[in-house]
């Protein structure tokens, strides 16, 4: 969904209270923003909840929040807000346990099944980044945010989200070399 498209839903959930835009905008931004508050929660189950709870305050604040222009960057200011208050107020630490990794399926001749390993591995990769490594190369790389915007979001430099996403790179680019050349 284009920007232009996400603005215009909103302007009618904000002028016209019209429901099914804002079941569109929930839709569109559901998952992507449980998967970012998962990284930064610990759990799925927080991260449904904290999602749910900034759509249903968006809802009821629809009147105070119509002068947001870019709606996406303020969801997911919002829900890292609500994650950092969930981290907080339940004394969690996300500690990366790199032991609960599945192991990819065995290698076979088809290029598809090949190519499904090989995306396992990268993602069983990505999984192991850092939390703040994760977060910075799915909000760029998957979701399309520019470096000031994630910057903003997670109250860091751009600077630091440069970073974060060359290391992140770097170790992707490791799994893709070692997949090419196994160990003999």
């Amino acid at each position: 969904m284009e920007d232009a498209e996400v603005n215009y839903l909103w302007q009618s959930v904000c002028e016209a209270d019209d429901q099914s835009a804002f079941r569109a905008l929930f839709d569109y931004f559901y998952n992507r923003l449980v998967r970012f508050a998962a990284d930064l929660a610990g759990t799925r189950e927080a991260a449904e909840e904290i999602v749910a709870d900034v759509f249903v305050q968006l809802w009821k604040n629809r009147r105070q929040t119509a002068g947001v222009i870019r709606l996406k960057t303020y969801l997911y200011t919002a829900v890292r807000h609500r994650s950092y208050n969930y981290i907080r107020d339940h004394q969690q630490h996300q500690w990366l346990g790199l032991d609960c990794i599945e192991e990819p399926a065995a290698a076979t001749q088809q290029p598809s099944l090949e190519w499904k390993e090989l995306r396992q591995q990268l993602d069983a990769a990505v999984d192991r980044l850092s939390p703040q490594c994760r977060t910075v190369f799915r909000m760029v790389r998957e979701e399309g945010f520019k470096y000031k915007e994630v910057a903003a979001i997670l109250d860091v430099s751009p600077r630091t989200v440069e970073t974060q996403l060359v290391r992140a790179v770097a170790r992707l680019r490791e799994v893709l070399q070692a997949a090419q050349h196994p160990a003999r």
